[in-house]
């Protein structure tokens, strides 16, 4: 259930939950109304509360109607207060709105209203929890927020900002819902309509092209079709394509492999119980496409902007892929299969290939769930960015940084390449023993990359926590790169 959003210039139901904003200044109550003032200013004094960005003053006041609850969120600075902030502290905000089982929320952005956008994205993503096959008492015991009302003078620029923090909230919430998703209810066909679904929805602005195995083996895409052979789940490479008023073409490529056991070098039972989150780099990409749709954003940087979704499941059976296996890549090279659990980097061998030579992408970013051994490496907080190309990162990272989506720059290190070289093809999927697993990993893909300036982002991390399920890891950075970078 989404919360509706109201714009209302007034707010002032007594028994409700209400949302404010201070930075840290000498006077944070200055634009909250006089009768809350004096309540606010002790419990700030008894709390040492000052506005800095991680602060959440909580008063609770009892009225004839019933509890009055003030949140008043601190933003730190106002020369340094930024989107991240304000998102993050609004999610916060939200959060505990729904804590308290709070049915309608005043948020109150008079003073901030160049944050609209990013209040909005907090807004719904703090109301945000997957309760899909939660029971009905569960859901009543802890229900959404129904209404949430922008306390606002309001006008066209407001309204826009708004409009363009529901799309952007909606995406990441699309990523997180395919996420966390069973793979019993998405299974590469399940991409594929959700794919059509946003074409549908964009009215002409998104179009979208279904590869069947078929059309994939004309192509020569060995390595993509050999990962999902082994499932009764047919593959299907899936893409997207945006027009943008720019001079260069960008490739958004995921892993989407929508149930991973590892084939027949099949994973721990520990270790295979999260595997839905496998396709997460799909999802990501289907997020962007969905904000794409709604919002249809004027892109200045590119000509052509593409969603590219090799999506398989990784079954054993009797036709599943072997150990010890050549397959032959759409680019020509020939793999040695030495594990079958390794088949992300397959998928998105010929992701790849294809990016360049039949979309003639001039720059790629693919995202992938890739290795446990960046998650080893950087933890579920970190993602490891690889590039072979410093001005495309540097220019990723300002947007990566107000988005939320932290990474780590991992070295492409060209003496690894070695230990991805095959005796019997010309390379083998996985080398090098147990250490530097994603780095080797990005060694094998940079094997796919001819010309174009390329990033590879391993999300393995932090695409999904245990506790609280999928992140949308990527979707905002990508959102806000694409829509304001004017050149590159």
């Amino acid at each position: 259930m989404t919360p509706k959003l109201h714009i209302r210039e007034t707010y002032t139901n007594p028994h409700s939950f209400h949302i404010f904003y201070s930075h840290k200044e000498k006077n944070n109550f200055h634009h909250i109304p006089q009768e809350l003032r004096q309540s606010l200013e002790i419990k700030a004094r008894q709390e040492e509360f000052s506005g800095k960005k991680d602060e959440l003053l909580h008063l609770e006041q009892v009225t004839k109607e019933g509890i009055l609850h003030i949140i008043v969120v601190g933003l730190g600075e106002k020369t340094k207060s930024d989107e991240r902030i304000t998102r993050d502290q609004t999610i916060k905000a939200i959060q505990l709105a729904r804590k308290v089982k709070a049915n309608e929320v005043g948020i109150h952005i008079k003073n901030i209203l160049k944050k609209t956008q990013h209040v909005v994205e907090g807004v719904l993503l703090g109301d945000y929890s997957f309760d899909t096959f939660k029971s009905i008492e569960h859901k009543k015991k802890h229900p959404h927020i129904s209404d949430m009302y922008l306390v606002t003078s309001g006008s066209s620029e407001t309204d826009n900002l708004m409009k363009k923090g529901i799309n952007a909230a909606h995406a990441n919430i699309l990523t997180r819902d395919l996420v966390n998703m069973p793979g019993s209810h998405v299974y590469p066909e399940v991409l594929a309509e959700q794919a059509k679904k946003i074409e549908k929805k964009s009215n002409g602005m998104v179009s979208v092209q279904i590869l069947n195995e078929e059309e994939c083996k004309k192509l020569g895409m060995g390595s993509f079709l050999c990962v999902g052979q082994g499932s009764d789940k047919k593959s299907v490479f899936i893409v997207l394509h945006y027009k943008g008023k720019g001079l260069k073409k960008c490739a958004l490529v995921g892993k989407s492999v929508t149930f991973d056991t590892g084939g027949l070098s099949l994973k721990p039972g520990d270790s295979m119980m999260d595997m839905k989150l496998d396709m997460a780099g799909g999802a990501t990409i289907l997020g962007i496409f969905e904000y794409l749709a709604a919002q249809r954003p004027e892109i200045l940087a590119f000509s052509d902007v593409y969603g590219v979704l090799p999506a398989a499941e990784n079954m054993p059976s009797g036709k599943a892929i072997r150990p010890g296996d050549i397959v032959t890549a759409m680019n020509g090279k020939t793999i040695e299969v030495l594990n079958t659990d390794a088949e992300g980097r397959l998928v998105l061998a010929d992701a790849l290939v294809y990016s360049e030579e039949a979309l003639k992408a001039d720059y790629i970013i693919d995202f992938a769930t890739l290795t446990g051994a960046c998650t080893v490496a950087l933890g579920h907080d970190l993602a490891g960015l690889f590039t072979n190309n410093d001005q495309f990162e540097n220019i990723y990272n300002a947007y990566a940084k107000k988005a939320g989506d932290d990474y780590w720059r991992m070295p492409l290190f060209e003496a690894y390449s070695k230990h991805m070289k095959s005796s019997v093809a010309d390379l083998k999927n996985i080398g090098g023993g147990r250490y530097g697993g994603a780095i080797t990993a990005a060694m094998f893909l940079k094997e796919f990359v001819a010309r174009a300036q390329w990033m590879h982002i391993d999300i393995a991390g932090p695409a999904h926590h245990e506790k609280s399920g999928a992140t949308g890891w990527g979707v905002l950075s990508v959102i806000y790169f694409l829509e304001h970078q004017k050149k590159i």
